[in-house]
C-alpha cells in the first residue's frame, strides 16, 4: 500500500489535466488510501482470510474514473473454494449528478467483475460453446453476493463514466487476498477452485 502510494505522486505522465482528467494520479492516490482506510487495511486477519486491494483508472480515456477496490477473501484449503466476504469500493468519477443511480452502478459493475472472477469462463468444443444454458454456465448467484461498502469521493470535477470501471478493480483485488490469505498467487481468470487446490500444493 505505502509503496503504491509513493508511485502515485501526480508527476509526468500522471499528471493529468482539463477537461476530465483534473488531477490525475493524486486521485488514484485520494481513492486508494480511503478504500485502505474503509476496509482497515492492516489489521490482523483470521486464519486463511485475507485482504487484497487493487486500484485502476482510466486517465488516457474520455472517462477517467479512478477506483479503489479492497477485497476480504476467505478460502477454504480443503475444497480450494474462495469466499468473497466482504468488497470495499471507493470511486472518483467526478461530479455526481445522481449520487444513488452512481453507488448502484458501482454495485452492480463489481458484482459482474465478481462473477467474472470467480464463477463465468466457458469454452468451445467442435466449433460449439461448451456451455448452452444457466444450469452448466454459472454467474454468480445470489446466494455468493458479499457485503459491499460503496463510497463516492466528494468532487466538483467534471461527471466521467461509471457503467465499467467498478468492473476492474475487483479480480486483481480477489487474487491479491488469496495470496495474502494462503501465499498462493493464481494469474488466471476464472478462479476455480481447482486451480487454488492446486496453487496450494504447489506451495506445500
Amino acid at each position: 500500500m505505502a509503496f503504491r502510494l509513493h508511485l502515485l505522486d501526480g508527476a509526468g505522465r500522471n499528471a493529468g489535466g482539463p477537461p476530465s482528467a483534473v488531477g490525475g494520479a493524486h486521485r488514484q492516490a485520494a481513492v486508494l488510501a480511503r478504500a485502505a482506510q474503509k476496509a482497515a487495511w492492516g489489521s490482523a486477519m483470521p486464519k486463511d482470510v485475507g485482504l487484497g486491494v487493487a486500484t485502476t483508472f482510466g486517465q488516457e480515456r474520455d472517462m477517467p474514473t479512478w477506483v479503489a477496490c479492497v477485497a476480504r477473501v476467505r478460502v477454504d484449503r480443503a475444497t480450494g473454494r474462495v469466499i468473497v466476504e466482504k468488497l470495499t469500493m471507493v470511486v472518483d468519477a467526478g461530479t455526481a449528478v445522481h449520487p444513488d443511480g452512481a453507488k448502484a452502478q458501482v454495485e452492480g459493475s463489481a458484482l459482474w467483475g465478481l462473477s467474472m472472477a470467480l464463477h463465468e469462463g466457458s469454452e468451445f468444443v467442435n466449433g460449439l460453446p461448451k456451455d448452452a444454458n444457466l444450469d452448466t454456465y454459472t454467474p454468480l448467484r445470489m446466494g455468493d453476493v458479499p457485503e459491499i461498502k460503496v463510497e463516492l469521493m466528494p468532487s466538483d470535477e467534471a461527471p466521467a463514466g461509471l457503467g465499467e470501471p467498478g468492473t476492474t478493480a475487483v479480480a486483481p483485488a480477489i487474487a491479491n487476498a488469496i495470496f495474502a490469505a494462503t501465499g498462493a498467487r493464481l494469474r488466471h481468470l476464472p478462479i476455480r477452485a481447482q486451480a487454488v487446490r492446486q496453487a496450494l500444493n504447489t506451495r506445500s
